[in-house]
């Protein structure tokens, strides 16, 4: 106890319950490396009322992997009988439908909470997991070799103390961060514009976007979408669908570098006519064009059309492509232009990630590092912080966080961002950081091992010598 405050040790906990936080526990549980993580008790931290759900089910924009990449991630002997009910389920034979083409994020988001469920239940009942639901981690504090998680749980203020966690709580765009990236270019934004996120926005329907945009075009406004990965381009495609009836006819896209594609072989690139690096653009582990950093299915499509027509569709919305990065000094003039006109600039820039207050023991605020795309972490997932120190213990791959590129995954060589994705989540992103979990555990069982040894001959040492016969005798 502290005081009122109750305390609670486990030795890992996973803070976020969502598409990455998941996606770790689905990866322990079919690895078979959930045993090692949970030795020493092992607790789900989620704000949701059904942790596991995440928020994927509310975009209103299709996937950039095909089904079968998400049916991919439930496809394990070791899972076949906790997801035997998704036969059952309408979301997975809808995702079984789709297999070689692209959900609906919407689709994708409603089948993972429903194995997220299953697997919930299974490692509360077969391995001692516990699930916190509706609370909030408030304050995360490193303590030497530990770190305090303190939460809001069931209206009570509580701490945490455990060895490792993992920390993926979703992430948002911060408006500031836009602004200084614009500046850095030399660009700026009217007082007048209103900055939005694209994460708002995609979420919402064709009617609800109208409503929202009816009074910025009927008196003319321009709006500006800056950005130029998956997003971006769905962006474009939900708001020339939306308000194209109701008087938009051009959007303006500023992107920082080259608009790149993606292209499952480099025959298919070729044939395709699309120019591309036979080096830097190609992965040399899989050998696609643009793997980590290309347009794919229906933004890939989007892409081309405004590439190929400079606009959505061939009879669409205008979409006017002016590249302020390494381009054409005119673009960027009129890049400049086209930003300080806007009404409404959509911030399409990638993600930071929602962290709680982060502290060291004297109660001085950890910063953590970042670099382009995500936080400057290890492949493990292990950040620095902002004098470089690694932060042993803490974990962060997901949405904001990001990993880099490994060579031993693969990818090409002019990709410089943090890699993100379901599949990845609960592959190759996960994996290193149950193997770095499940090592901690090993060294603090080894470390207990010791100190009761030490105790134990402390208390020999300390124990009064007795005769035998004395040590017989009754007294």
């Amino acid at each position: 106890m502290f005081g009122s405050q109750l305390e609670t040790v486990c030795g890992c906990v996973v803070g976020g319950a969502g598409p990455a936080g998941m996606g770790l526990i689905f990866n322990a549980l079919k690895s078979g490396a959930l045993p090692a993580m949970t030795r020493n008790g092992l607790i789900i931290v989620d704000a949701s009322p059904l942790p596991g759900t995440g928020r994927l089910a509310d975009y209103q924009i299709t996937a950039n992997s095909v089904g079968d990449v998400f049916l991919d991630c439930l496809r394990d002997p070791a899972l076949r009988e906790v997801f035997e009910p998704l036969q059952r389920s309408e979301a997975y034979w809808r995702i079984r439908d789709q297999a070689f083409s692209a959900p609906q994020l919407c689709d994708v988001g409603e089948l993972l909470a429903e194995a997220s469920k299953l697997v919930l239940d299974h490692l509360v009942e077969h391995y001692a997991v516990e699930v916190w639901s509706r609370t909030t981690i408030t304050e995360v504090v490193n303590i030497a070799d530990e770190y305090q998680v303190w939460v809001e749980h069931n209206g009570r203020s509580q701490v945490i103390r455990c060895r490792s966690l993992v920390l993926n709580l979703g992430g948002h765009q911060d408006p500031s961060h836009l602004l200084h990236a614009l500046a850095d270019q030399g660009l700026a934004l009217s007082p007048r514009t209103s900055v939005q996120s694209a994460d708002t926005l995609l979420r919402m329907s064709a009617n609800e976007l109208r409503d929202h945009f009816a009074p910025v075009l009927a008196v003319g406004g321009r709006l500006t979408v800056v950005g130029g990965s998956h997003s971006a381009f769905s962006m474009l495609e939900n708001l020339a669908k939306a308000l194209q009836s109701i008087g938009l006819e051009e959007l303006t896209l500023v992107h920082r570098s080259q608009i790149r594609l993606f292209y499952e072989s480099v025959e298919q690139a070729i044939a395709s006519g699309y120019e591309f690096d036979p080096v830097n653009d190609v992965c040399p582990v899989s050998g696609r064009v643009n793997r980590s950093g290309g347009l794919r299915y229906s933004a890939l499509e989007v892409g081309r059309n405004i590439l190929q027509y400079g606009r959505i569709s061939p009879d669409g919305v205008r979409v006017r492509l002016l590249q302020s990065g390494a381009g054409p000094a005119q673009q960027y003039e009129r890049a400049r232009q086209a930003l300080s006109e806007s009404s409404v600039v959509v911030q399409c820039t990638g993600y930071q990630p929602r962290l709680p207050a982060l502290k060291y023991a004297d109660g001085s605020p950890i910063t953590l590092r970042e670099v382009k795309g995500g936080l400057d972490s290890d492949p493990s997932g292990c950040p620095v912080d902002a004098i470089g120190q690694r932060m042993h213990g803490l974990y962060l791959f997901g949405l904001g966080s990001g990993l880099g590129i490994d060579p031993r995954l693969g990818s090409e060589p002019s990709f410089d961002g943090r890699i993100y994705g379901v599949w990845q989540f609960h592959n190759d992103a996960s994996r290193a950081v149950i193997e770095s979990v499940s090592s901690r555990v090993y060294v603090q069982l080894a470390e207990k091992v010791v100190a009761d040894r030490r105790r134990r001959r402390r208390a020999e040492e300390d124990t009064p010598f007795f005769w035998p016969a004395m040590a017989s005798a009754k007294f």
